[in-house]
């Protein structure tokens, strides 16, 4: 049996440099390089360290009976809070001065949930089809960090509960909560992926890999100089080739992660290796990994801001100063905050005063992300520019969900005056919209093609390739074909296969003689409308629009337009009653110069998103759409 023998705790300097590697991985994923795509492991490697340090540390306090729950979350408050506090507080600083106000609200709410420890839950639930990007998140990296900090609530009571009923079974449970953790990762992914990723149940393997490894190290085999530094070797290699190799499509936390968690283990057991003294053990990565916590406390924050303010990609000179500078900060907050209260012998505030501190800074944060949060993210900043509240944008996300039903079709309107097909993901809903709002009567049957899914059952992941063709099954099957007076088809045309779209196209036809319109993109833009209006920091339309012209997606979006332009020019598709609707020409005029985010009209928004209409910008698209076709809008058609 797997015993953990008496704990002798020591300085290792290749761990501090352990940690230097995983938040290194995090940083270079963060800042775009193209070759680190996998750098989010590093979140994981973290979670195998803090695993093996405070299972360590309590085994050790709990063999030599000095161990004490007061003390623990002493140094936990300590080492973690007062970085955590300033983070916070200075996020929300530079978010008054940036931030748009629905921006600033989200913010606020978010600040509180971090402030609390519970940030992990906070953008679980708020994870969706329309959920805004991570760049926009400055606190979205606090998701770990709860993790860690909910670790260490239970972790302390079941180590001692363990220690003193089953000390010798430590192993043997150690190793079937790990396969358990992984086995429910793997069961709830399919269906809850967003809850795998940022609940601790399916995170719990991570924690409990790292603690084995104190059950390990003592074994005579890992002393074996050779199988040290074949170990350290492989562990380097299996933790920094999974960063380069996998991506955000694949399948994590689950079992691809032992395989980078299994690389940190390796590390640990084969640490002592000879050359891991000018690999992990050298003063660069020693004081990069002594830094590393208040690294990846400000890294992202800068990351967001530095993006959000310009709206930019980041060039590559950007990617290495804002490197550069998160590690200068990550340095400065290491000296003058963490150490300040960790490792001073006489501590200015004692163990009585922390417990008091830290609490009332944390109440004021809440408080104050609670103020943010409720004042819709303090509108007065902006009184004098053009902005959309967090209602108005939550009411027209609405729209996807409780009026056109996203998980199923939905009859509209009126059977008398015929019925259709509306094929295609939330950009269908922008095309029933378009319609509706401009006199469009007949009943509608929506057949949703799903988000992770293009040219109406092909999948972007070879993850979701069975997802998709599933979806595009369970379309294909709808009764609804075969009365259908027309189809229409429309999504947002990410990226095009053609030969994938003529069989898609063949199927449909079997079912029905109903002339069918594929309906091109529209334009979208690289970044949120309501933040390139803020930025535009003019409320004329014509200049706001004008602004908005270097964040158009024109390049990708007119070349798919052109190719489906050319593809339907083929009369063999007018013959089998099926046509091509340029939206981007409605759109943008003869010369594709003419697109709005602001109506010129009405100084409304047209888009609430990067790439999905308001109500308004809807009915704008649908009137210019009845001008020119006419016969969509008419009752009996072809």
């Amino acid at each position: 049996m797997l015993n953990f023998p008496k704990v002798e705790k020591s300085y290792r300097p290749e761990l501090n440099g352990l940690r230097a590697l995983a938040v290194l991985l995090v940083l270079f994923f963060h800042l775009d390089f193209h070759w680190m795509q996998g750098g989010f492991l590093g979140v994981d490697i973290f979670l195998v360290i803090s695993g093996y340090f405070i299972s360590k540390n309590l085994l050790y306090d709990l063999q030599n009976e000095r161990f004490s729950f007061k003390k623990f979350y002493t140094k936990r408050l300590r080492r973690l809070f007062p970085a955590l506090i300033v983070t916070i507080a200075g996020v929300l600083l530079a978010g008054y001065y940036l931030m748009t106000p629905a921006a600033y609200e989200r913010l606020g709410l978010s600040s509180l949930f971090s402030s609390l420890s519970a940030s992990n839950f906070f953008f679980w639930k708020e994870a969706g089809y329309f959920d805004g990007e991570a760049a926009t998140k400055p606190l979205l990296h606090m998701w770990s960090l709860s993790l860690e900090e909910q670790f260490y609530l239970f972790w302390p009571l079941c180590l001692m509960l363990v220690f003193r009923w089953w000390r010798k079974g430590l192993g043997l449970l150690l190793l079937v909560g790990i396969v358990a953790s992984i086995a429910i990762c793997e069961a709830f992914r399919p269906e809850h992926a967003s809850a795998v990723f940022f609940l601790i149940p399916f995170r719990m393997f991570e924690f409990w890999m790292g603690a084995l490894c104190i059950g390990l190290e003592h074994k005579a085999l890992f002393k074996k100089r050779g199988l040290q530094e074949i170990l350290f070797a492989m562990g380097l290699v299996l933790m920094i080739g999974t960063s380069i190799y996998t991506n955000g499509d694949s399948r994590m936390p689950g079992l691809l992660s032992l395989v980078p968690c299994a690389g940190a283990m390796m590390v640990i057991l084969g640490g002592k290796a000879p050359w891991a003294r000018w690999t992990l053990s050298n003063k660069t990565m020693e004081y990069i990994g002594k830094a590393s916590y208040s690294i990846y406390l400000v890294h992202w924050p800068l990351i967001v801001y530095f993006k959000y303010y310009t709206l930019e990609e980041l060039s590559k000179a950007n990617q290495w100063v804002l490197g550069l500078i998160s590690i200068a900060l990550g340095f400065l907050m290491w000296q003058f905050v963490e150490n300040k209260f960790r490792y001073t012998k006489k501590p200015k505030i004692g163990m009585d005063r922390i417990w008091i501190g830290v609490p009332v800074l944390i109440l004021l944060l809440v408080l104050t992300g609670s103020f943010i949060w409720k004042s819709g993210g303090i509108p007065g900043r902006f009184s004098d520019q053009l902005y959309m509240t967090k209602e108005e944008i939550t009411s027209n996300r609405d729209r996807y969900f409780e009026k056109y039903s996203i998980d199923n079709e939905l009859l509209l309107g009126d059977p008398g005056s015929g019925q259709v097909i509306i094929m295609g993901n939330s950009h269908a809903i922008d095309l029933i919209y378009m319609l509706r709002e401009n006199g469009f009567t007949p009943r509608i049957t929506r057949l949703n093609s799903l988000g992770k899914c293009y040219n109406f059952g092909q999948s972007y992941a070879e993850n979701d390739e069975g997802l998709c063709l599933k979806q595009l099954e369970h379309n294909l099957a709808d009764e609804n074909w075969a009365t259908a007076d027309a189809i229409f088809l429309h999504d947002n045309w990410p990226q095009l296969n053609l030969e994938g779209l003529k069989e898609i196209l063949k199927k449909v036809r079997a079912l029905t003689e109903a002339p069918i319109y594929v309906v091109g993109p529209k334009m979208t833009y690289t970044q949120d409308i309501p933040d390139i209006v803020h930025a535009s920091k003019t409320v004329v339309p014509k200049n706001i629009n004008s602004f908005a012209q270097q964040f158009e997606k024109c390049n990708e979006k007119v070349f798919i337009d052109l190719k489906l332009i050319e593809e339907f020019s083929n009369p063999k598709y007018a013959n089998d009653h099926i046509f091509y609707i340029d939206l981007l020409e409605l759109q943008g005029g003869d010369n594709l110069e003419a697109f709005e985010i602001v109506s010129s009209e009405k100084l409304k928004f047209l888009y609430f998103d990067f790439n999905h209409f308001t109500t308004e910008g809807a009915r704008k698209l649908g009137t210019k759409l009845k001008k020119v076709h006419p016969e969509l809008f008419n009752a009996n058609r072809p």
